[in-house]
């Protein structure tokens, strides 16, 4: 038996050695998707490319010979030709045959044409074509300054008006043709064309036959902004003593009022008693022109009406003691054309007559007021507000001159926009107020000299639909205030600037502000200068410090552009103070405080700090410049310095917070305590415990001096980057002192406080204890075996102790450190200016003394030299 279970496990062996000696090695093979051909012209995207706007999109290229292998997504191909899109293969899976693959593009064409992409799939390449269109036109600002050539009644007339625009898209438009009113008979007409990548010019052909005398009014329109023309039609020789056939001519004569209504009989009725003129219109068909000139001492002009109207002045005064000069007792719209070449003058008394109707200054709306003409228009306000409307105010061009006012000086219920004109103000109150809505400023010269606050969006109501803004995108702004918390900008939302002119705002009150914003702050462009010199001082009805600002942020701060300069003078006065988060990546901006401290006892105080914000601060591009008399950047939560320059040029300490991560950029800071210091403020002074507090540089250039250049009640961390320090302490770190990399140079004369960095650094340093100290007009140098320069350093102060770490320091290598010698040529790292760390140039130790020749050990990072 056990024989027959020998022989079958024989046979068995046998088969299977037999079965593995005949069998054919297997060759695996990886395919590799291939094609024949990619055919680029017969794609198919899946949605159109318009110039200036965000894409995304499909594009199904067909391609043949398809050998149904998988293949991976492809790299980012970027366009040509048209440029700001990029094409990217998606993964996929070959068609045995013919089929398509899909490229996703991505991005926002730069301008119109053809956006080309070079692809390629499975060995075959092609180039992709992707037509861009061009975007619908789209414009920031329209300006209509310019006024035509003055028509005749009867007389066919052509002319062109030549109107400027900004924030052009490059966008085309379609031909576009607007008709006159009041003046009938004429039409403007601008041709089909395309707008420039900014600013530029539209040029409209006015046309046609006027049908009367006065003044024909166009409406224009283009690319989402307006504006309104006006065209002077004089009357024609043989009607030189008729009135405009669609015009109420009323002419004003000391104390009386001649009247020539032809529309008597078309529901216009106009009575007169001495010089106050009241109209009655019920006529709803018409825009109707009201043409008024002369003087009168003790006149007035009032309306109601049920449609839409115009008030053309033609060298018109008036001077009501009674009431306003003119009051518009209309919710309708009125247009108030002020023809060019005249003066017209409106003044109200300082008493006003009882009255059931609304009566609030000298110049009265109840409906919409709308401003056009290159004439003057000054107001004097004895009573209460100069200018006044209950709903909207628009300004499009004219010279309105508010000459005084009792109370705020154009004062709109409603939004109040500006886009073009001068317009200047005097007010005992307040400049210039939406009470209930926004102030726009998109164009023109504004100048407000008030007592309280300059431009103002002040509603603090319930309504959820109204946001009150304060948004300057043009014009040329000054603003001075003088009273108490008198803002010179105020508003209860947000306030954004973005002109490319100057504005100005200087405050003297105290506890006022520049610029006083409920929500978030944005500058993105122009040249602002805020200045403060008022004091900070104790306000019992809010029972609490009141303190000057030239920015004060009730949320986030955003500074993208420009050049914005701030100088506050006062006593506890601030340079910016926000309450939420700050960020500033790009332009310029100045802070100089120098103010002393304010005190009205221990819990009330106001230091002169220049930047300070309650959220984090982060610093991503841009130049940030600091002077103050108390800290110069300063978060309750954290700072971080991504790129840009900030320099602190004078602070008690320089930079502060809870956690600072430097990242890159230069960062230089002076001053007379810490010059950066990290804490949570729950340390007591003098004592060493750790708070956890954070200090991290990883990049950039860090210089500071101070008498602790650098002080951290927690944590102090070096991860790359360059650190630069010099004070009467150079580095005091309660927590961890850890140097992982990056350069440090510190420098400060003999301390028993100051340590070595921690063990646990991974990077080589030197702690160097000199008997001897490096004069300020000095160097230390440290070279390698070699000679190679690794540090050559002249201190602010003359300094005998040196924290050095270097990526170039090795375990159990030989340096030489040399005090004197000299550098030719090169530059401070940084920038710095008389001292700092020397580079680009040549060290010479001609003169110098050889203080040390250490080695470093071969087990520890940390090297403590004395000699």
């Amino acid at each position: 038996m056990i024989r027959r279970v020998f022989t079958v496990v024989g046979i068995m062996l046998t088969f299977i050695l037999v079965f593995q000696a005949c069998k054919t090695d297997e060759v695996t093979t990886v395919k590799t998707a291939t094609i024949t051909a990619l055919t680029c012209s017969s794609t198919t995207f899946s949605a159109t490319a318009t110039s200036g706007a965000s894409y995304t999109g499909t594009a199904a290229v067909p391609y043949t010979g398809g050998n149904g292998v998988a293949y991976d997504a492809g790299a980012s191909v970027a366009s040509t030709g048209v440029t700001g899109l990029t094409a990217t293969l998606s993964a996929g899976t070959l068609a045995s045959g013919s089929g398509t693959a899909s490229f996703v593009i991505t991005g926002t064409p730069a301008s119109a044409g053809t956006a080309t992409f070079a692809i390629s799939l499975g060995g075959q390449s092609c180039k992709l074509s992707l037509p861009v269109a061009v975007s619908k036109a789209s414009i920031s600002t329209l300006i209509c300054t310019v006024t035509p050539a003055i028509g005749t009644n009867g007389t066919a007339y052509t002319g062109t008006v030549t109107m400027a625009y900004t924030g052009g898209n490059g966008g085309a438009y379609d031909v576009s043709t607007a008709s006159s009113t009041g003046v009938e008979g004429l039409t403007a007409t601008v041709a089909a064309g395309t707008l420039a990548n900014g600013a530029g010019n539209l040029t409209y052909t006015i046309s046609g036959t006027p049908t009367s005398s006065g003044t024909a009014t166009f409406n224009l329109s283009l690319g989402g902004q307006s504006c309104t023309v006006t065209l002077a039609i004089a009357a024609g020789t043989s009607s030189t003593a008729t009135a405009a056939k669609d015009t109420v001519v009323i002419a004003y004569s000391g104390t009386s009022a001649a009247v020539n209504n032809p529309y008597a009989s078309s529901g216009v009725a106009v009575a007169v008693s001495g010089a106050d003129v009241t109209v009655t219109s019920t006529n709803t068909t018409k825009e109707i022109v009201y043409l008024l000139s002369g003087t009168a001492s003790k006149g007035s002009f009032k309306i109601y009406s049920e449609y839409r109207f115009n008030i053309t002045m033609k060298g018109v005064s008036l001077t009501n003691s009674a009431g306003p000069a003119i009051n518009i007792q209309s919710s309708k719209k009125g247009t108030i054309n002020i023809l060019a070449g005249t003066t017209n003058n409106l003044t109200d008394g300082a008493t006003y007559a009882t009255s059931k109707e609304d009566q609030k200054g000298t110049f009265f709306s109840e409906g919409q007021l709308s401003f056009m003409g290159t004439g003057t228009l000054n107001v004097t306000g004895l009573n209460k507000h100069a200018i006044v409307a209950d709903d909207y105010i628009a300004i499009s061009e004219a010279n309105i001159v508010v000459k005084s006012a009792v109370s705020d000086g154009i004062h709109a219920n409603d939004y109040l926009q500006i886009d073009n004109g001068t317009v200047t103000v005097t007010s005992s109150s307040d400049g210039i107020v939406a009470e209930e809505g926004y102030v726009a400023i998109n164009g023109g010269t504004i100048t407000v000299n008030s007592v309280d606050d300059g431009i103002a969006a002040p509603y603090s109501g319930t309504d959820a639909s109204i946001t009150p803004y304060v948004l300057i995108k043009g014009g040329k702004i000054t603003v001075t205030t003088t009273g108490d918390k008198g803002n010179a900008i105020k508003s209860k939302s947000y306030t954004t600037i973005g002109t490319v002119e100057t504005v100005s705002l200087t405050v003297s009150g105290k506890g006022a502000k520049a610029i006083k914003t409920g929500g978030d702050f944005t500058l993105t462009a122009g040249t602002v200068k805020l200045t403060t010199s008022g004091a900070a001082y104790y306000d019992t009805a809010d029972a609490d410090v009141a303190a000057p600002a030239g920015i004060n942020c009730d949320k986030n701060l955003a500074i993208r552009g420009g050049n914005l300069t701030v100088i506050s003078t006062g006593i506890g006065g601030k340079g910016i103070n926000v309450d939420g988060t700050a960020t500033v990546s790009g332009g310029t901006t100045n802070i100089t405080v120098s103010g002393a401290k304010y005190t009205y006892n221990t819990a009330n105080t106001s230091d002169a700090k220049g930047f300070k914000s309650d959220g984090a601060f982060v610093m991503n591009n841009g130049e940030l410049n600091i002077s103050a008399t108390d800290d110069g950047l300063k978060s309750e939560t954290s700072i971080t310095v991504n790129d840009g320059t900030i320099n602190v040029t004078k602070s008690y300490e320089g930079m502060e917070s809870i956690i600072i991560n430097i990242n890159g950029g230069v960062t230089n800071l002076t001053a007379s305590n810490d010059g950066i210091n990290t804490s949570y403020g729950t340390v007591s002074g003098g004592t060493e415990s750790n708070d956890n507090s954070q200090l991290t540089v990883s990049g950039g250039i860090l210089i500071v001096t101070g008498s602790d250049a650098i002080d951290s009640n927690g944590n102090f961390t070096i991860k790359g980057g360059t650190v630069i320090s010099n004070g009467n302490e150079d580095v005091d770190v309660n927590g961890n002192f850890l140097v992982n990399g990056g350069v440090l140079i510190g420098a400060e004369p003999a301390s028993n406080m100051t340590k070595a960095m921690g063990t646990a650094s991974t990077q080589v340093g030197m702690f160097i204890k000199s008997t001897a100290s490096v004069a300020a007009t000095s160097i230390i140098h440290i070279e390698d075996a070699s000679g190679k320069d690794l540090l050559t350093f002249k201190p602010k102060t003359a300094s005998a102790y040196f924290h050095f770490s270097n990526p170039s320091l090795t375990k159990g290598a030989s340096y030489k450190i040399y005090y004197g010698g000299t550098y030719t040529g090169g530059s401070f790292v940084g920038g710095s200016s008389g001292w700092g760390l020397h580079t680009g140039g040549t060290y010479s130790n001609t003169g110098a003394t050889l203080k040390a020749s250490p080695t470093t050990s071969t087990s520890s990072t940390v090297n403590t030299i004395t000699f």
